[in-house]
């Protein structure tokens, strides 16, 4: 009998991995592989059952959707026989990355696991952390491994041990964590911060910076790609603490594996017990205790297709950028939102460009002011992260004006907070004629530079805020501001042209997004380089240099973390090279940024001389 489980097999130069599921989602799927003379694999494409087929073994052979990129996709069929052993056929209709087209591939596959696919885990622990316990629920042991093996992965161990010593970042930001998942993944040796691979590395630490920061993820193009992690157990008190971090750990491993939250607006599902919703946003807001006590260790149903089947690329860490997968959306049932869009006009959402005006120098960091201002006659309850793009719901929608009206992209930072209202300091009100701003980097993201090119584009906020219509119901008011638009300047002569080779670097825009780090510090110095050339050029109320200069200074502030010859380093901020680097920037440069950030970076500049006793 053939059963469900994992098979591999090779005939000729093919090699395909193949997947039955015929009693969990119904579906199979496979990844075939080209082999070279030196036994090296090449990915080709990969397959699986068409969506709405459910599959029974003793069909033999199904539809199938082929897929060799987001984009490049044909259909054909997939076939399973058993004589002497199990094989796999499978026809292309049309070509796909150099497969046959309308020709039977036969290829002999022997059973390997009954999991679908095999993940190689690294948790590394902060001293005075501990890891959770086992949690019993229904009669059964769950632990992290175990939730994963349900979701079809067989974990294996990689890295190696290496406890971090408690307190000695004090709290992590986003930078430090950065830094750390580069240095430990560079050490294991299993692993590549350029390729894609099936491993993870997570880190399970003590405290955010971010007050209410339960985790976070990372997706840097062309660097940390869906590869590293991080949780943050001082929140988490109790009985039910070591089953609300094991459900944090796999939290920020599925959105590792390309999994988005279930509440967010364009998935919609506010209802769902899976681990990538949160308790307090659980239909709607103020259930967190009928979720607890529905929560079932367990991924949806649409989740668990995606996880045991979704196609090689937009799964595997190091694969599609995060976010960029549809999965909610491809089901054989379509998508049904929890509760119903309505647009609002209740609330105002605006952004705001520098003060000098929205035109940009080829390379500048583009900073951009948010504002969400009540215009009714009522209090407006809101997260304070509600208008950070990395934790909360804003959505910001960029669209190339060259482009066709439907080539909009929604940016989507290289951080991925995940948060925790563990109290009533995670709320702000917003009175009525009242309004709360914030600032949005949107110059690199988990798909790389938003702006790589020169031109004018359009860029849209929107804002998902749950609700409840007049009957009770839930609803979700949808704010969109009105686009502003911005231009991006080619580069002025030669010299501009060499500043773009380092601007345009993915290792300066992570330094750029992460607000400075030591897993960067070559990016650091290479634009160092260009900040003395243009400064000595145009001053210091360059675009670019003024960039620099504020990110310079806030990576100068902050403590550094690194692992070294198997042991951790940390060398203290220096708040008095901060201060005088800020102090360079004067009225003119502060002009450059948006007023928010202008007035924040005043801000830092008063701090930082305070600290270095000035």
């Amino acid at each position: 009998m053939i059963r469900d489980g994992r098979y591999e097999g090779q005939s000729g130069g093919i090699s395909v991995t193949l997947r039955v599921d015929a009693d969990g989602s119904g579906v199979i799927s496979a990844d075939v592989f080209q082999v070279a003379a030196d036994g090296r694999k090449a990915y080709l494409a990969s397959a699986r059952t068409a969506p709405g087929t459910k599959v029974a073994l003793d069909d033999g052979k199904w539809p199938a959707i082929w897929q060799a990129g987001p984009t490049n996709k044909t259909t054909g069929s997939l076939a399973l026989a058993q004589s002497d052993g199990v094989s796999v056929t499978f026809v292309l209709d049309a070509p796909l990355n150099g497969l046959p087209t309308q020709t039977e591939v036969v290829v002999p596959v022997e059973h390997k696991d009954d999991a679908l696919r095999e993940l190689g885990l690294e948790i590394e622990l902060e001293q005075n952390v501990p890891a959770p316990s086992p949690v019993i629920f229904q009669g059964v042991e769950r632990t992290i491994n175990g939730c994963l093996r349900g979701a079809g992965f067989a974990i294996k161990d990689v890295g190696r041990q290496s406890p971090i010593p408690a307190g000695i970042a004090g709290a992590w930001d986003d930078s430090l964590l950065y830094t750390m998942l580069s240095d430990l993944m560079l050490i294991t040796g299993d692993a590549s911060l350029r390729a894609r691979a099936w491993e993870l590395h997570l880190l399970l630490l003590s405290r955010a910076a971010i007050p209410g920061q339960a985790g976070v993820m990372f997706d840097a193009e062309g660097l940390l790609q869906r590869q590293g992690a991080a949780v943050f157990t001082a929140g988490f008190q109790g009985a039910t603490r070591d089953q609300k971090i094991i459900r944090t750990i796999v939290h920020e491993l599925g959105h590792a594996l390309n999994l988005a939250h279930r509440f967010e607006r364009v998935v919609g599902r506010a209802d769902s017990t899976s681990f990538m919703n949160y308790d307090w946003r659980y239909l709607g807001g103020g259930h967190e205790q009928d979720y607890w006590r529905e929560f079932a260790f367990t991924f949806d149903a649409d989740e668990l297709t995606f996880l045991r089947h979704g196609p090689l690329t937009a799964l595997i860490p190091g694969g599609e950028p995060f976010h960029s997968v549809r999965y909610w959306a491809d089901g054989g049932g379509g998508h049904s939102p929890y509760a119903p869009e309505i647009p609002f006009d209740g609330y105002r959402l605006t952004l705001a460009a520098p003060e000098s005006g929205p035109v940009f120098a080829f390379g500048q960091p583009v900073f951009l002011k948010v504002t969400l201002e009540n215009r009714t006659a009522a209090d407006l309850e809101v997260e304070r992260w509600v208008l950070d793009p990395k934790a909360g719901p804003l959505e910001i929608l960029v669209r190339r004006r060259s482009d066709p009206p439907a080539d909009v992209t929604a940016f989507t930072p290289i951080a991925q907070r995940c948060m925790a209202a563990m109290d009533s300091t995670a709320k702000l009100t917003i009175p009525p004629s009242g309004a709360i701003s914030n600032n949005v980097n949107l110059t690199f993201g988990s798909a790389g530079f938003t702006f790589a090119e020169p031109g004018e584009y359009d860029i849209t906020p929107v804002l998902g805020i749950p609700a409840r219509d007049p009957a009770g119901e839930p609803v979700q008011w949808v704010v969109t501001g009105e686009p502003l638009r911005v231009r991006i300047t080619p580069p002025q002569g030669v010299a501009e042209e060499r500043d773009a080779e380092v601007l345009h670097a993915a290792e300066t825009g992570a330094w750029f997004a992460l607000g400075g780090s030591d897993a960067l510090a070559s990016a650091g110095e290479a634009l160092a380089g260009v900040r003395e050339r243009r400064q000595a050029e145009t001053g210091s109320h360059d675009p670019v240099v003024a960039a620099i200069v504020r990110t310079a200074a806030l990576d100068a502030a902050r403590p550094s973390i690194r692992f070294q010859d198997n042991e951790y380093v940390r060398r203290d901020g220096d708040p008095e090279q901060a201060a005088r680097l800020l102090a360079g920037l004067d009225a003119r440069a502060l002009r450059t940024f948006d007023p928010y950030t202008a007035q924040q970076t005043v801000a830092l500049a008063a701090q930082y001389r305070s600290a270095a006793g000035d």
